[in-house]
């Protein structure tokens, strides 16, 4: 079994030269080598599952890299859960992007690129320890880069790709500072092996005890910075949006499987370090987490573009994840299996919405506006069906699978409120969390009545048409398990943390979420189901503005911290490199031609020795007599 999964990332790693290297002599060949290492890594982890669903026993093997750390693979129930949704959907997404990709000359290049992304998230998930974790994480994040700039012709998809790496690289810096800091602090006290992932979680209260909390809490923090640049949290969200410019097949994946993912999975697997904390540092990761879920959401209600929409809502829904983990010192980590359960369910559906808009923008040439499509149900009613199941989901609408991962969430915040009263800002994160019930309810349903009802808009729109049936199968998989996920809830949670704490509530409260996204409902079926919409101006108003403008955020990074602080620190710093370089050449120089006068002197001609020994001899007797005589 412990073979068997190693293989569970290898596999898509070793495939991904061959895809690139076979598929330049056939159309075909290079995804379906793709799509089937993804299938073999998704069979492995059923096998794995199998053998481990019994136990509470991890699997773990390790061998010796260099001092102090070890690498491997450790699998607890966790881990196969996560390598389990990643290998399932990014099989679904690998399917559709043989029809997606078909024309694309390079279609090669991305088979090999996804298939080495997708290895890249199994190894992050599977390592044994951070070092190691970090390595996959890094893979990761280069794969992103290459696929969202995977059309790198086009001057917005080469500039959203730089974008996206230099954001990420200031969370990647936090998080390698983290880790060195916590080496550092256990190297010190004699622990062999301390970046060890099973050593970190089963020994957390003796490391907080051994470095103290407050270290403990610094670290917490760093590791959070790393989530928050991986996971898109604010403030490092904004690479999100722009990394839409890749293939749509790219961002499902991005959103669904892997990226997005990686740092909600980070906290997860060390959150008895931020159990055994200072409150601080959870208190922190649900406070950003419940805020970037209501900020996002109110930025998804004003854009147009198709995919920045969805991108927007993933940002938001990883909020709830996070804020969900962020409780673990009220609810134990009974919390991990409320985030992951809704981790799972997102994958889910987000792939769906993804795919689905992927093949109306196939159909509208890329035409992205909402604006511009309308009547789409008729003319795609199979694609557009399918659009609605993953918009219902998205908004939580029951008997989805979200009304169930989503709202659970929220009442474990209301809990924590009633847990926590004496801080009167522990409210917050409820009330962060509810609106942003109604934000998601808002953006969801102006989209799709934007692209679904009404007359077509565009002459794109009037001419659209259903794929073939074979190529909306993974979709139709996917809306299946929308809808039916939610009957798994109580298991899954015993599956990920045995005897996970039920959630109660009062009944008005357990209900408002609900509420909420009805009122969201009405109230886009009143402005977008109708043309109302069309008579609309919104510019002149401040409030549109600001979320037109995202809150300026991008305005803050750009015209200020990089052109303003960053630029000139940059200039600074490499005229300060220059000058000593200048400095550096110029002792040579001095000494070079210092050299050059004493070759010039020793040229063999004894009466000019004599002169400078007769000369040396009269300056230091000079020397002598200024300084007292001889």
């Amino acid at each position: 079994m412990l073979n068997y999964a190693w293989f569970i990332f290898l596999t898509p790693i070793i495939f991904a030269p061959i895809s690139v290297i076979a598929g330049k002599r056939s159309k075909v060949t290079a995804g379906i080598l793709a799509s089937l290492s993804i299938f073999i890594s998704l069979i492995l982890s059923i096998i794995v599952w199998l053998n481990i669903r019994g136990t509470s026993t991890p699997i773990y093997q390790s061998y010796n890299w260099f001092d102090n750390i070890n690498a491997g693979i450790y699998v607890d129930h966790l881990a196969v859960v996560m390598v389990l949704m990643v290998s399932f959907v990014s099989l679904m997404i690998h399917l559709f992007a043989m029809y997606y990709m078909k024309d694309d000359p390079r279609k090669n290049t991305y088979f090999g690129e996804t298939a080495l992304f997708t290895g890249g998230m199994l190894g992050l998930i599977l390592a044994s320890n951070l070092l190691e974790f970090f390595l996959f994480w890094e893979l990761v994040g280069l794969c992103s880069y290459l696929l969202v700039g995977f059309w790198f012709f086009k001057p917005n998809a080469a500039s959203a790709a730089k974008k996206a790496f230099i954001v990420t690289r200031v969370g990647d810096l936090l998080f390698i500072i983290g880790l060195a800091v916590l080496y550092s602090l256990l190297t010190v006290r004699g622990v062999s092996s301390p970046l060890s992932i099973p050593y970190l979680i089963n020994n957390a209260h003796t490391i907080a005890t051994e470095i103290g909390a407050q270290n403990l809490t610094i670290i917490g923090l760093l590791f959070l910075g790393g989530a928050a640049g991986k996971s898109a949290q604010f403030p490092l969200h904004v690479w999100i949006p722009d990394a839409m410019e890749g293939p749509t097949t790219v961002s499902a994946l991005i959103h669904a499987a892997t990226m997005v993912t990686a740092g909600v999975y980070l906290i997860a697997r060390v959150l008895p370090l931020y159990a055994n904390a200072t409150p601080l540092a959870a208190e922190s990761v649900l406070y950003i987490g419940a805020f970037t879920a209501l900020f996002a959401g109110t930025i998804g209600i004003v854009v147009n573009d198709l995919k920045r929409i969805l991108a927007y809502s993933t940002i938001s829904q990883i909020g709830y994840m996070m804020a969900a983990l962020g409780m673990v010192s009220t609810f134990g980590e009974s919390v991990i299996g409320y985030s992951i359960y809704h981790l799972v369910v997102h994958a889910v559906f987000k792939a769906l919405l993804f795919m689905s808009a992927g093949v109306i923008l196939l159909t509208l040439m890329e035409l992205r506006d909402v604006k511009k499509m309308g009547g789409l149900w008729k003319r795609m009613p199979v694609t557009i069906s399918l659009m609605f199941i993953g918009s219902i989901t998205l908004a939580a609408i029951p008997p989805t699978a979200a009304f169930f991962s989503k709202d659970t969430i929220i009442d474990v915040a209301y809990n924590y409120f009633i847990m926590n009263g004496s801080n009167v800002y522990s409210i917050l994160p409820w009330i962060f969390l509810v609106i942003g019930a109604l934000m998601t309810a808002l953006y969801t349903f102006r989209m799709f009545f934007l692209v679904a009802l009404g007359k077509p808009r565009s002459k794109l729109a009037e001419e659209a048409k259903d794929p073939p049936k074979v190529v909306l199968i993974p979709l139709m998989i996917l809306a299946f398990l929308s809808l039916t996920l939610g009957l798994i809830q109580y298991r899954f949670y015993d599956f990920i943390v045995p005897d996970t704490t039920r959630v109660v509530v009062p009944l008005f409260i357990e209900y408002t979420p609900l509420t909420m996204v009805v009122i969201g409902v009405l109230i886009t079926i009143g402005l977008y189901a109708t043309t109302r919409w069309q008579r609309m101006n919104y510019d002149r108003n401040p409030v549109y503005r600001l979320l037109k403008a995202k809150y300026f955020l991008d305005a803050l990074f750009t015209r200020v911290i990089a052109e303003r602080v960053i630029l000139p620190l940059s200039s600074g710093v490499s005229r300060l490199e220059k000058g000593f370089s200048i400095s550096i050449e110029g002792t040579g120089k001095v000494a070079m031609g210092f050299g050059g006068v004493l070759r010039r002197i020793e040229n063999g001609v004894v009466e000019y020795y004599f002169v400078f020994l007769i000369a040396g001899v009269a300056i230091l007797m000079l020397l002598l007599e200024l300084l007292g005589g001889i």
